[in-house]
């Protein structure tokens, strides 16, 4: 029986003109081999089947060839046939991943003082280099620097940062390129000419597009596609089953579904895909690939001038955005690198197209009318008064207590307004006290806010229960009327109606007053709210929220302090050379934290910001100390009373 021989040996190049994509290679060695200038130590890197080895038989060839032409073995002499053989002594190969210990560097240090039987130089090619140990290259270290004049070494590896620089600066290095999938092609297309076999043009594009740059590799997919084949042509499908990939319209048919939304559809295909025993990975990059093809289409109409490149069918360029295919793209290539480690890949790549349909921005339109409307709320200071999208400028009246009640709330009653009242409103032109009246905590505030937002109106109401804010300078008596409504004549509500004046003279605190604004008064300087001073008062309230919501925040922001108020920016003194409790304030999870609490509570906008002082300021530690005693007096109600001793000094 005759052996056969694979194609990818039986289409070896033979000489260095007939290696496919290395012509910085071989034009640089055809050059040294005229010259005579051949080195005692070369280094040949790049990917698997890309022709390393099969330049360093040619190169073996070459040297000790008797009839050299232009730097080419003739490979007809018996030097060149003997190399070719492997029945010469002259050329020996290892293969360094199974020979990798010191041992055999030493047995290889023994040898290379014997001279060549019929050349004029032995040969040793080293091939994946690289695997060799540590050992085992500091013992070739000297004999690769300084070898006989008879040898020269060609050391051969897929990973060249893996050889020691000191290997390396000893060799001359080329480095050898994945070919381009056109040259590929040209050979695959040579090899079916000349050997008579049936192969059709999409499957020589499949093979190409799998063999990822390795010439060998194409040729033995070709090889294994003519072998299934049988007396049959070689088709697209053929291909496709060898290597697990799917066929140009499946992945037209996943890039339709996407396009247009259709997540059952897309669904039903990667079932069927995986029904099929098709790789998942596999499968995600040539959907990749293929959506990087309408790209190209969508940013270069005219082409790229890439060979073998299919042009996406028309009606599916229609139904994509370059911005579309772009966060497609993303989200394919991050779902890859998860699914490498996931147990479950599908689960993984299910998710990804379902984002990919869903990942829709919203129309640039409506943002901006968006931004519009805010910023048009902001000028006429509105902001106090939008919510549930209602809005009420300085100048409009509240003509009923539902015009600031969301449609989803139950009216408010009695309580509530007195909880309402003591929370900012004036009445008869009197700032009523803190403290006596008890707001229902079911009671929803304001504007149809949320549960938190009820939340913060109770914690601003423990403050001015505290420290109590100033009022507006001027009074508006009769401003405010409640009327009541006796007991069974009325639907459910204790309160009918409130009649109020502007909602700029209800006393109500804003982040932003648009009248000191206009008239260009600092309100820093203006303001008591924007006082230091005041901001201790509230100091303790705010980090009893803090505490609550993140005690190791709370933790942190114990050793800071409020130090001064700077164009409403509050700066937090840190002792002086602490960075650790810096970072840790600066952190921007707590930042945040104490940002929403300080609005929440102080019913203004701050920014924060820490610096570091000499010192904090006198009574700052009873002020982090009144901490736990506010917590206690909110907790049991209660009042902080003197002792008889603190009576008895006054």
């Amino acid at each position: 029986m005759v052996s056969y021989l694979a194609l990818y040996r039986q289409w070896r190049p033979q000489q260095l003109g007939e290696l496919v994509g290395q012509k910085h290679v071989t034009e640089t060695l055809r050059n040294a081999l005229i010259a005579g200038k051949v080195s005692h130590a070369y280094l040949f890197c790049g990917p698997r089947g890309t022709g390393k080895t099969s330049t360093a038989k040619i190169l073996a060839r070459a040297i000790n060839c008797s009839e050299q032409h232009e730097g080419e073995p003739c490979n007809r002499c018996r030097n060149c046939r003997e190399i070719m053989s492997g029945a010469t002594m002259d050329v020996i190969e290892i293969d360094a991943a199974s020979n990798r210990g010191i041992d055999e560097i030493r047995e290889l240090k023994e040898n290379i003082k014997f001279f060549p039987s019929l050349g004029s130089k032995r040969i040793y090619i080293v091939d994946e280099v690289h695997m060799l140990t540590n050992e085992a290259f500091n013992a070739l270290l000297k004999t690769l620097e300084e070898p006989p004049g008879h040898v020269v070494f060609v050391l051969a590896t897929t990973e060249p940062h893996k050889v020691p620089l000191t290997i390396l600066s000893r060799c001359q290095r080329f480095d050898f390129r994945p070919i381009p999938e056109e040259l590929i092609a040209k050979r695959l297309e040579q090899v079916v000419a000349r050997s008579n076999f049936d192969v059709d043009g999409e499957a020589v594009q499949a093979i190409t597009r799998a063999a990822g740059g390795s010439m060998r590799d194409a040729l033995s997919v070709l090889d294994q596609a003519l072998l299934l084949s049988g007396e049959t042509a070689v088709t697209a499908d053929t291909v496709h089953s060898i290597l697990g990939t799917v066929a140009e319209d499946v992945l037209f048919g996943l890039a339709t579904g996407l396009a247009v939304k259709k997540a059952a559809g897309v669904l039903r295909q990667v079932a069927e895909i995986v029904a099929a025993g098709k790789d998942l990975q596999q499968l995600v990059k040539e959907l990749t690939e293929y959506l990087r093809r309408l790209l190209v289409v969508f940013l270069a109409p005219e082409g790229t001038g890439e060979a073998g490149f299919n042009m996406p069918p028309a009606e599916l360029l229609q139904l994509f955005t370059r911005d579309r295919l772009i966060r497609a793209i993303d989200h394919l290539v991050e779902a890859e690198q998860v699914m490498r480690r996931s147990v479950h890949p599908r689960v993984v790549l299910e998710l990804a197209l379902v984002r990919v349909m869903d990942d829709d921005p919203p129309p640039v339109d409506e943002l901006l009318h968006r931004i519009e409307r805010l910023e048009k709320a902001l000028a006429n200071g509105e902001h106090r008064g939008m919510c549930e999208g209602q809005s009420y400028s300085n100048n409009e009246p509240v003509k009923d207590i539902s015009a600031v009640q969301s449609n989803n709330q139950p009216p408010l009653k009695s309580t509530t307004v007195n909880a309402k009242v003591q929370a900012g409103f004036q009445i008869d032109g009197k700032q009523p006290k803190m403290g006596n009246t008890k707001a229902n905590p079911t009671a929803s505030p304001v504007c149809g806010a949320s549960d938190d937002t009820a939340t913060d109106s109770q914690v601003f109401q423990k403050i001015n229960n505290n420290s109590p804010v100033p009022g507006p300078e001027t009074s508006h008596a009769n401003d405010t009327e409640l009327v009541h409504v006796p007991a069974g004549e009325s639907n459910g509500s204790e309160l009918q109606a409130i009649k109020t004046a502007p909602l700029k003279n209800t006393g109500i605190i804003m982040a932003e007053d648009p009248v000191q604004r206009k008239t260009g008064k600092n309100d820093t300087q203006d303001d008591p709210r924007y006082s230091i001073d005041q901001i201790n008062k509230w100091w303790p309230e705010i980090m009893a929220v803090v505490k609550k919501a993140n005690p190791v925040a709370y933790t942190c922001l114990c050793q800071v302090w409020p130090a001064e108020i700077k164009e409403h920016r509050l700066v937090l003194g840190v002792p002086l050379g602490d960075v650790f409790i810096k970072n840790m304030a600066e952190d921007p999870g707590t930042k945040q934290l104490l940002t929403q609490t300080l609005n929440s509570i102080t019913r203004l906008t701050w920014q924060i910001r820490c610096d570091f002082y000499d010192a904090p300021p006198p009574g700052w530690r009873r002020n982090a100390e009144q901490l736990d005693t506010a917590e206690a007096i909110s907790l049991f109600q209660g009042a902080e009373v003197p002792l008889e001793k603190d009576l008895d000094k006054k």
